[in-house]
């Protein structure tokens, strides 16, 4: 267990060769790729945050 933590690649197997759900992430770790594929997490690599910030009143407000 402490070994596989401490190994620095996307997947690892311990005495269980091929044994991974089928939606477990993969790729992308260190600089071997870009982004991980089969996961949520892949999303992000997609997306960007924005805040939109809307007054719906008549009165000006700020410097507008």
């Amino acid at each position: 267990y402490r070994a596989g933590r401490d190994i620095k690649a996307g997947r690892v197997w311990t005495n269980c060769y091929h044994q991974y759900p089928a939606h477990a992430a993969f790729g992308g770790y260190k600089q071997s790729g870009i982004g991980r594929e089969n996961h949520k997490m892949m999303l992000d690599h997609y997306q960007q945050t924005k805040n939109l910030l809307v007054s719906y009143s008549d009165k000006a407000l700020g410097f507008f």
